[in-house]
């Protein structure tokens, strides 16, 4: 039989040496490796949470204003820390003008918000709404309140630790991410405002500190107290956005990302434009007399004068007068019919010429009523014109 040796003792030692430090350095590398998995999962994590928060922000910030009736404010509140906006963003019926359609939304929630229902803004002492807002139809608004707002997340023990939540109405507030922190020497918030120069020019400026926090602060949106310091949340148009999120880790295992972005609040601008309010302020003052026409000194005919004075809602107000109404009827009549003609607005005397009167009995009456782009019509004022000539 041929001679078989085996392995001795000490080869067996060197063997079992060499494999152990073989094994050392694969099992390092695996930690290695397994640590710089987590590390980037970690930190893939971090960037979501900073990418959705900013696009979700983006996203409904932009829509500030949309579908938002006039006498209602596009911006209710903007902090340092909140901002509470109104739009059109979502209804549970099948909608023209909202943004998005999602009929399992409770009505709370696509809706403007009542004054019966009136909450305080988060991290504020305000108050809202004053009122209940409507359409141009006499219906309840259809623009609900949303507020994005940053507050302390009391799940972690960490007292620099924020949440960023989102709530629309006076419904509980969402987290919509952790993990979130003020950037060093910025607000969560900052805001500029479109001032005009010299020149007419339009241009944007950032909000002093002294403004802030700008809220709306009257009652009904382009009333004739909606000047100055009241009207400053009607003037934002941007909004800078500044946060820092972490992996969630402590101490050495904490990465932190920040990140700076700006939205712009076009419908803020257009609102007033493209929308209507309630129905205008009736005018006053209706006097009508009967004047005879000449052509070069000779009387050729006799026709009535109708004046008034303008209403309200031209000049101040919701400033949405289009045009004036009028009518006529005869004396013992109990209904106006069509309208006899109108009248547009911009003259400081409005007046209309009746060419078709004729003086002598049964008389005429004549109404006027102020007419706006919705166009709705205010209350008319009447009166009864002179038999014939003094």
């Amino acid at each position: 039989m041929p001679n078989r040796r085996g392995m001795t003792l000490i080869e067996m030692l060197v063997a079992m040496v060499v494999f152990s430090i073989v094994m050392a350095g694969a099992l390092s590398f695996l930690i290695q490796q397994n640590r710089g998995f987590d590390r980037n999962q970690s930190d893939m994590g971090m960037l979501q949470n900073l990418r959705f928060a900013r696009d979700l922000l983006e996203q409904e910030i932009r829509l500030a204003g949309a579908n938002v009736p006039y006498q209602q404010p596009s911006i209710v509140y903007a902090g340092t820390n909140a901002l509470a906006v109104n739009a059109d963003y979502a209804s549970n019926t099948d909608s023209l003008f909202a943004v998005y359609y999602d009929p399992t939304l409770p009505s709370g929630q696509v809706m403007a918000l009542t004054f019966a229902n009136r909450m305080t803004i988060p991290t504020s002492a305000m108050q809202y709404p004053d009122t209940d807002y409507k359409d141009v139809s006499g219906n309840p608004s259809p623009a609900e309140t949303i507020t994005w707002f940053f507050s302390a997340d009391t799940s972690t023990a960490d007292a620099t630790d924020f949440a960023l939540f989102r709530q629309v109405n006076n419904r509980p507030p969402e987290v919509m991410t952790r993990n979130v922190f003020q950037t060093t020497g910025r607000n969560f918030f900052k805001y500029y405002h479109q001032t005009t120069q010299v020149s007419g020019q339009a241009t944007l400026d950032s909000v002093p500190t002294s403004w802030m926090p700008v809220r709306n602060m009257v009652t009904i949106n382009g009333s004739v107290g909606d000047t100055g310091v009241a009207a400053r949340s009607d003037s934002l148009r941007v909004v800078e956005i500044n946060y820092t999120v972490s992996n969630g880790e402590q101490g050495a295992k904490r990465r932190t990302r920040a990140i700076t972005f700006s939205v712009p609040m076009p419908n803020t601008s257009t609102k007033k434009v493209s929308t209507c309010g309630g129905a205008p302020i009736a005018p006053t003052g209706l006097l009508m007399s009967w004047v005879i026409d000449s052509a070069g000194g000779v009387p050729v005919d006799t026709v009535m004068s109708v004046r008034w004075n303008q209403s309200t809602d031209e000049a101040a107000g919701e400033k949405d007068v289009l045009k004036y109404v009028i009518w006529r009827r005869l004396v013992g009549a109990t209904t106006w019919g069509d309208p006899l003609g109108s009248v547009p607005s911009g003259f400081a005397t409005p007046s209309f010429t009746d060419q078709s009167a004729t003086p002598g009995a049964p008389g005429y009456q004549y109404a006027v009523a102020a007419q706006d782009c919705t166009p709705s019509l205010s209350t008319q004022i009447a009166g009864s014109a002179p038999l014939s000539p003094p």
